[in-house]
């Protein structure tokens, strides 16, 4: 996607990232909330659009999900297949850019696709994010559901005075990203975009990612604007709007 790469270090952050999400953690902060979800609008036919190290994958091919993953890093998905061989699973994996979709899949292909770990905000200009949306809905089935998730940026920018005068960044990691021994905070922050460090506290090693900041209804006004009629926002996994949550989540419904 439309990484800024010269602050991206996809070696250090591959090595950490399992970590980093800790993945029965993050199924306990989750609750079942992406089973539930599925089964609720019986989805079988799945499409991660974001696949990383495997972790949302892995676990739905193990709760027994038609899926196909997307990533565009090499390495993310080399760990990724290390991953599902770790839990005898196999992945079918694509390797497009998300603007390109409509170019290598059928309308109406999939029950779901899944956008998560804040991943959308990896491009920066209006015009991507809609056509990744649009193409997101395109190949969706009718009565189909897009489920996607942003960070609470706004507070981010609210508070980043606090947060690059005092280095004081609050964030819960009870939900999406719950490691213990790796830590990310913002070290740059501006109205278009966020630049975060990853450092890997037994070993000192730092990664890098620059990330779009959504604003207050951003997300929301942009998954209207490309046709969703139906959609339920979630905080921290929890129904409705809380300015405290540390992530949003979306269920739109085709």
């Amino acid at each position: 996607m439309n990484i800024h790469k010269e602050n991206y270090n996809s070696k250090v952050l591959v090595e950490m990232w399992t970590d980093f999400i800790h993945w029965e953690k993050r199924r306990l902060g989750e609750n079942g909330f992406l089973l539930n979800t599925l089964k609720k609008f019986h989805c079988q036919k799945i499409f991660d659009a974001c696949l990383g190290d495997g972790a949302d994958s892995i676990h739905l091919l193990k709760n027994g999900f038609n899926v196909t993953s997307n990533d565009l890093d090499n390495l993310f998905i080399k760990k990724a297949k290390e991953n599902a061989n770790k839990h005898n699973v196999t992945l079918n994996i694509t390797e497009y850019d998300w603007r390109d979709f409509d170019k290598h899949f059928e309308d109406k292909s999939f029950d779901s696709i899944f956008c998560l770990g804040n991943s959308l905000t990896y491009l920066f200009e209006k015009k991507d994010q809609l056509k990744t949306l649009k193409n997101f809905l395109k190949i969706i089935k009718d009565n189909g559901i897009l489920i996607i998730d942003e960070r609470n940026y706004q507070s981010i920018l609210d508070k980043r005075e606090e947060i690059l005068k005092k280095g004081k960044f609050q964030y819960s990691g009870k939900y999406v990203y719950c490691g213990d021994k790796i830590h990310g905070k913002p070290i740059e922050i501006s109205d278009d975009k966020v630049r975060f460090e990853y450092t890997d506290e037994r070993t000192g090693k730092q990664g890098y990612l620059v990330l779009y900041p959504f604003k207050s209804g951003e997300l929301l006004n942009l998954l209207k604007e490309v046709g969703f009629t139906k959609i339920e926002q979630y905080s921290d996994y929890k129904k409705g709007f809380y300015p405290d949550a540390d992530f949003y989540q979306y269920i739109c419904q085709k």
